[in-house]
């Protein structure tokens, strides 16, 4: 049998449990499941002795989302991130042009090599 147990001071809901069938419920679980009427999950549901009482959507955000950004993280200027976004943009151009000298530099050889062979021939 499924159970739903609850802290023993605060009667919030803590875990589900399975126990045999004819086994006695504990002082600190019930049969009941705490869901709303329509079927959905409860917002941290307590107890109150005889059902499920949950805890509303706006208490629930407040007292347990995490906050998305610690406080003491300071708040990026839009002339910052242009200014990162043009430091991307230089670094790409610099392994563009590091690629290209190299390209060059054995475009050059072989041009070179070409021309000595042809002069030899002649």
């Amino acid at each position: 049998m499924l159970i739903y147990c609850f802290d023993g001071v605060t009667k919030k809901f803590a875990y589900t449990d399975v126990i045999d069938d004819g086994a006695q419920v504990p002082e600190n679980a019930t049969t009941i499941a705490p869901v709303n009427t329509d079927g959905t999950g409860m917002y941290a549901p307590t107890w109150n002795g005889t059902n499920w009482v949950p805890m509303s959507q706006e208490d629930y955000q407040e007292n347990h989302e995490q906050q998305q950004k610690p406080n003491d993280v300071p708040t990026i200027t839009e002339s910052q991130k242009q200014e990162a976004q043009y430091m991307l943009e230089l670094t790409k151009m610099k392994v563009n042009i590091a690629a290209n000298t190299k390209t060059i530099a054995a475009l050059t050889k072989q041009l070179t090599q070409t021309a000595l062979k042809n002069k030899e021939a002649q």
